[in-house]
């Protein structure tokens, strides 16, 4: 039973039925719950069926917005490219976690051509304007900082385009290749075979986009108008989730964009706090140039030594 207990707490706890009892998805988990057991692999399951049934429910509630989207001619709207690149942090960097200010300083190392511009909540709208019921309710916190930067993202690529950095992204290198900065769209994808049974097959930490990009304004209409009906988010990974159904809806659309696995910029990550070891890390380095990190770790694995995290977030080895 206390086993039992650890789980449910790790998995969401209370907020986790609240949020499952607003989408009505529920009953659905349960059942789930209860064939498949509380085993690691059986949980693994009952997240990916509740996500796509979540993604179902919310396909359905807002095919009118796809409908209205349908009339509009966005091929005809300017498609600029940009050398602009965005990374958000709410706090101002002088406040960031350690790690985030060494992702920040490796953009300037790496991005020397690029126009690197760090936003806050003291100059955002110097650059956007985002409607008042959204700030609204950004600043009640019935939006997220997580959620908020969302709509910051595709706010900004529609006006300027140029590329989206999450704050916790450390790059290790200029020999990146063209499509990654310079596509109409690019985002870093799950794959085949991984891909098979996910609903949530795009990253949203990196996104390179034009300026009126056809998916990126479809989304845009898909999340405002989620906000304006809710209160709360359906799944955590919303964002994700509209983008899939844009892509089932225009799939001419996603096959515009250049494929690159989602996985590898994340073994970096997954080696953190493993000792260092510097061909491991070259070799990182010779797969992609940019690692999604994090700022969320517990404080004693900040603490070993010898780590890679130690090594290149401490000691500065990028």
């Amino acid at each position: 039973m206390e086993k039992l207990s650890k789980i449910f707490k790790k998995a969401g706890g209370k907020s986790l039925i609240k949020q499952y009892w607003k989408t009505g998805v529920l009953g659905f988990a349960i059942i789930e719950a209860l064939l498949l057991g509380f085993s690691k692999k059986g949980l693994e399951i009952l997240r990916l069926s509740v996500q796509y049934k979540t993604q179902a429910k919310l396909k359905k509630k807002y095919q009118y917005v796809l409908d209205r989207c349908d009339k509009i001619d966005y091929d005809s709207l300017p498609k600029e490219q940009s050398n602009k690149v965005w990374v958000c942090w709410l706090q101002g960097m002088e406040n960031a976690p350690l790690v985030v200010q060494k992702c920040h300083a490796s953009l300037h190392k790496y991005l020397k051509d690029k126009e690197i511009i760090l936003l806050t909540s003291n100059n955002i709208q110097e650059y956007i304007t985002l409607p008042l019921f959204i700030m609204d309710k950004w600043e009640k916190g019935i939006i997220s900082n997580a959620h908020f930067s969302d709509l910051i993202r595709v706010e900004l690529l529609i006006r300027y385009g140029g590329t989206w950095i999450d704050s916790t992204v450390l790059c290790t290198g200029s020999n990146i290749p063209n499509y990654i900065l310079n596509s109409n769209l690019f985002f870093y994808q799950l794959l085949k075979p991984g891909r098979d049974g996910h609903c949530l097959n795009i990253s949203n930490w990196f996104i390179s986009s034009s300026t009126n990009n056809k998916i990126i304004l479809i989304l845009k209409e898909l999340l405002h108008e989620y906000w304006i009906k809710n209160n709360s988010v359906s799944d955590y990974y919303i964002f994700h989730m509209f983008v899939g159904i844009i892509c089932e809806k225009y799939p001419e659309e996603e096959q515009k964009i250049t494929k690159f696995c989602n996985s590898i910029p994340h073994i970096l990550q997954l080696d953190l706090f493993e000792p260092f070891d510097e061909d491991k890390f070259e070799a990182i380095k010779h797969m992609t140039c940019f690692h999604k990190l994090s700022y969320k770790f517990e404080e004693e694995l900040l603490k070993k030594k010898g780590t890679f995290y130690d090594i290149i977030i401490n000691k500065k080895q990028v």
